[in-house]
């Protein structure tokens, strides 16, 4: 995972899709995955489900909020 590149997107709880990181290393999506999942906005159900896509268009993770728990979609 040296040199690759990876994409981080994220749904509101409105259904809105959101690019929060783009082609960008994975230790800068790891973070900003985190803290989608574990900080306030995920914590208050504001963020429905985040997705990690490597830059081969792969769909590496999808987690979905599902109630209060964050399930494995993919």
């Amino acid at each position: 995972m040296n040199n690759e590149l990876f994409s981080l997107y994220w749904t509101q709880a409105d259904g809105q899709q959101i690019k929060e990181k783009y082609l960008t290393t994975f230790e800068e999506c790891k973070t900003a995955f985190d803290r989608l999942t574990q900080g306030p906005a995920g914590q208050m159900g504001m963020v429905k489900s985040v997705k990690l896509i490597d830059s081969l268009d792969c769909l590496i993770v999808e987690l979905t909020r599902n109630q209060d728990r964050w399930v494995r979609t993919f």
